[in-house]
């Protein structure tokens, strides 16, 4: 995908980052994303990585950041399962995106959203990790290789 300072403006990326993209001549979301990551603004390439993604892609991720943190809550919150029923409905809807799972998976996640606070902490500290897997996301979906495998939980 191709990103345009009109494109950035219009989804509401912040100031800065759009004088950032302004300032270079990389137009491409994916190479975009690797440029954020190498100049270490990883808030702003997760930001461009969830707005350039398909619904697989963008649930996938979620799931994904999702199960890199879930353990950390349970620890605090043992008897909290709204987070893993969160993932559930979320792994149900990717399988199959139906009225019924949407629903299910919507109500999942406002009521995991209390686990947001807890796994903060934890996010921070694995966010390159999460990075790394949804830019492979994106490259295995946008730049197929004759013969490959596509990433588990990812959709064509």
């Amino acid at each position: 995908m191709q990103i345009k300072k009109e494109w950035l403006i219009e989804k509401k990326a912040c100031n800065e980052g759009v004088e950032w993209f302004y300032n270079q001549k990389e137009t491409d979301g994916i190479r975009i994303v690797k440029k954020l990551i190498v100049a270490k603004k990883l808030e702003w390439a997760n930001w461009l990585i969830v707005r350039i993604m398909d619904y697989n892609q963008y649930v996938s991720y979620a799931i994904f950041a999702a199960e890199q943190v879930i353990d950390i809550y349970e620890r605090r919150y043992p008897n909290d399962d709204r987070p893993r029923k969160a993932i559930e409905s979320a792994k149900n809807c990717l399988q199959s995106p139906n009225k019924i799972n949407m629903a299910a998976a919507n109500a999942a996640n406002a009521a995991a959203n209390a686990a947001y606070a807890a796994a903060n902490t934890a996010y921070a500290a694995m966010k390159n990790r999460i990075l790394k897997y949804g830019l492979k996301l994106l490259v295995s979906i946008h730049a197929p290789v004759r013969g490959a495998t596509p990433v588990s939980g990812a959709r064509r």
